[in-house]
């Protein structure tokens, strides 16, 4: 283990300043995060793997008309983030992408599905329709809404 102790801004290793600096920003590097989830995989390998997943329905010309985002961790599918363009909304796409969402997750060995929404975007429908239930609603939102955190067992 090693020896770290923080003195007056800086950090002591082994007896040696270690100057550190904070870095923050609204647009992380993909290898940056990479590295964060290569180093927590190395840490937590007796309890599986966390990776990344994306689907995306693109039109004729290649534009993204709908797609999704999110991560698998520990038996685990968490969509982070679902938008299908204003056009192609009621239109079922997505309904498809997170379906395509379960099947994989299903595949991979997860045991549930997980995502968050918050109350202003109406869409606990949506979700609900596909199988899922709240665990639970945080409050203390911008305007009185809240955060819901949905899941389903796949």
């Amino acid at each position: 283990m090693m020896s770290l102790s923080k003195r007056g801004g800086f950090i002591w290793k082994k007896g040696k300043i270690i100057n550190m600096k904070i870095e923050r920003t609204i647009t992380p590097d993909s290898k940056d995060i990479d590295f964060l989830t290569k180093k927590i995989n190395e840490e937590t390998a007796d309890f599986g793997e966390a990776h990344s997943f994306a689907f995306f329905i693109r039109d004729d010309h290649n534009d993204i008309i709908a797609g999704c985002n999110g991560s698998v961790i520990y038996g685990t599918i968490y969509t982070d983030q679902l938008w299908v363009h204003p056009d192609y909304r009621h239109k079922g796409y997505g309904r498809k992408l997170m379906e395509s969402v379960h099947k994989y997750g299903s595949e991979i060995g997860c045991s549930i599905a997980t995502v968050s929404t918050m109350s202003f975007q109406g869409a606990t429908d949506f979700y609900e329709h596909l199988g899922y239930g709240c665990d639970f609603e945080r409050s203390g939102y911008v305007s009185g809404s809240s955060c819901l955190f949905l899941r389903k067992v796949l």
